[in-house]
This record gives C-alpha cells, structure tokens and sequence, in this order.
C-alpha cells in the first residue's frame, strides 16, 4: 500500500491503482485527439497497458526508481508526441481519478501527474535558448532520469 507523495494521510491499495488505470484507458480510448496515436502505440494491448500503467503509478507513489523508461520509447514509436498530447493526458488522468477516488485524494494524485507532465513539457518545449540547442532525445533522456529521481515530486 502506497499513500500518496503530496498528501501522505491518503493511502492507495492496489486495487485502487488498478481502478484508475482501467479507467484511464477507457477515457483514453474515447480521447478524440489521443486515440490515433495510442493505436500506433498500444495497438489492442490495453489490458497490458492498465497493469504497466498501474505498476508505473505504484512505482511512481512508491518512489521505488522504477518510474522512468517510458518517455523515451514512448516519442519514439510516436515521434509526433506534443505538448498538446501531454496536456490531454494529463486531463484525461484526472479525469479518471476523481471517477475512481475522493475528491482531495484525486486532487492530490492529479498534482503529482501534473509533475510528471511537466517534466515532460519542459523536454518537449524547452524555456531557454541552450535548452533548445540541446537535443530533443536528451532532453527526454534527461526528463526520464529526473522521474525516476522523483525529482520534482516531493
């Protein structure tokens, strides 16, 4: 069992996580502007996709390291991946949250995803000239290093 980073009084079971990610991938499979790209990626492997996604959450509240790898192989296979698609993402995984939790438990998880989101959003629009000269794949490379770091998220 796993409480959550931003808010240690609220506990998340597995069964919990995996209530999320199910519900998750149900709201992303309806997306409008996700679908087509999570075809490319996922193909009809969902039900894998909600148990990675469930154990990458757990990893994630659990602070275990075994967070990152997915930022990367995930632009690769869809390297048209844009800021658009993170911000959706992470709307849709809110979304899912609060069908799945309380209120203040899925404001709480929503935040944290709202962290790794823009770990994500600074590789992919970077804020400063030298950030932009460095490239892309470095800068997601650097992305997934500070994930599994946990860095940002405490």
């Amino acid at each position: 069992m796993a409480t959550l980073v931003l808010d240690p009084s609220i506990f998340v079971d597995d069964d919990i996580l995996h209530e999320i990610a199910q519900s998750l991938s149900e709201r992303l499979r309806r997306h409008r502007r996700l679908r087509g790209g999570l075809d490319r990626v996922i193909g009809n492997r969902w039900q894998e996709f909600e148990e990675d996604f469930a154990r990458f959450l757990g990893a994630l509240l659990l602070q275990t390291g075994e967070q990152g790898g997915g930022i990367v192989a995930l632009h690769e296979v869809f390297p048209e991946l844009a800021p658009d698609h993170v911000r959706d993402a992470c709307e849709v995984f809110m979304e899912a949250a609060l069908e799945v939790l309380p209120f203040h438990a899925a404001a709480s998880l929503s935040e944290l995803s709202e962290h790794v989101g823009a770990l994500v959003l600074r590789a992919l629009e970077p804020a400063t000239e030298a950030a932009a000269a460095m490239p892309l794949a470095r800068r997601l490379s650097e992305a997934e290093a500070a994930l599994r770091a946990g860095a940002g998220l405490r």
